[in-house]
């Protein structure tokens, strides 16, 4: 039987706002969720334990290049390439993204040297509405063959780490796997969702960590929802489960419902419909 091994980097605890904590929650049922039961996940953050299939270690450092050096010396530790060397694959999936409940299932049945979304799916907590998008590059959360994201990886993209896993996903997955066997998922069903909420500076936040909506833009918020598309609702259909604790999540948060989102925000513009057309054209010739 195929083994799995994830790999989330945990927000620590004095930077999590109160609906950073639920969506951590909501990561947490997303893995127990899973239909196939061989995967382990490694936990960095700020303990050192083990709870069952959940193994967590301890990385020092504060600045990106102190992390770095951390991250090669826990990847090159005993206990560490314990847990990765029983893997077949290797995923990367952040505290607030959830992953399909059925993924793992379908790749044990497969042998890919790489599992990926072609189309970005995202999730407005303020809304609760999906959103995918055609990319060309590999997005952050893959099921890749382990030997592939453990080897060295000096190529575009590279990082102090040194691997293909700790690289800059955008810039070197897609070029690893141009003529290797990497198969997109159908994108009614994606490997994982991305959530978005107004919780990080970059999004809407005034200070941080917040902890209620009196302390988010929502006009910074839905500025930054505009990058992700024009938010025609996708049909995505393998993450109704986790969609009731979203929008509980979000309700406690801001003290009322999820809520259509601004027309300008879903509104698409010339430019994007062109480059919709473009992905479409370009993604058909591709296959």
């Amino acid at each position: 039987m195929k083994k799995f091994l994830f790999i989330t980097h945990i927000t620590p605890v004095n930077k999590r706002s109160a609906l950073r904590q639920a969506l951590i929650d909501a990561y947490y049922k997303g893995l127990a969720a899973q239909t196939y039961g061989q995967w382990k996940v490694v936990v960095v953050g700020e303990e050192n334990k083990t709870e069952g299939k959940f193994h967590y270690f301890n990385l020092p450092g504060e600045s990106r290049e102190e992390k770095a050096v951390a991250v090669k010396a826990m990847m090159s530790s005993e206990r560490f390439l314990a847990l990765a060397n029983e893997a077949d694959y290797i995923v990367k999936l952040d505290d607030d993204d959830i992953i399909s409940p059925g993924v793992l299932e379908k790749v044990s049945a497969m042998d890919v040297d790489a599992y990926y979304d072609r189309f970005h799916t995202f999730y407005d907590i303020s809304s609760g509405v999906i959103t995918q998008q055609r990319r060309d590059w590999f997005a952050s959360t893959c099921i890749h063959k382990r030997e592939h994201v453990l080897a060295e990886w000096n190529g575009s993209g590279a990082t102090a780490v040194g691997n293909l896993l700790y690289t800059e996903h955008h810039a070197s997955w897609h070029v690893f796997y141009k003529d290797k066997n990497a198969v997109a998922a159908d994108p009614a069903e994606p490997v994982y969702m991305r959530v978005l909420s107004p919780t990080s500076i970059t999004s809407g936040a005034l200070a941080g960590p917040p902890q209620s909506i009196s302390e988010i833009s929502m006009d910074k918020y839905f500025n930054y929802l505009k990058s992700f598309g024009n938010w025609n609702p996708a049909p995505v259909k393998n993450f109704t489960s986790a969609f009731p604790a979203l929008a509980t999540a979000w309700l406690k948060f801001s003290g009322h419902p999820q809520q259509s989102l601004p027309e300008n925000v879903t509104a698409a513009s010339k430019e994007k419909i062109i480059s919709k057309i473009k992905n479409i054209f370009f993604g058909k010739r591709n296959r």
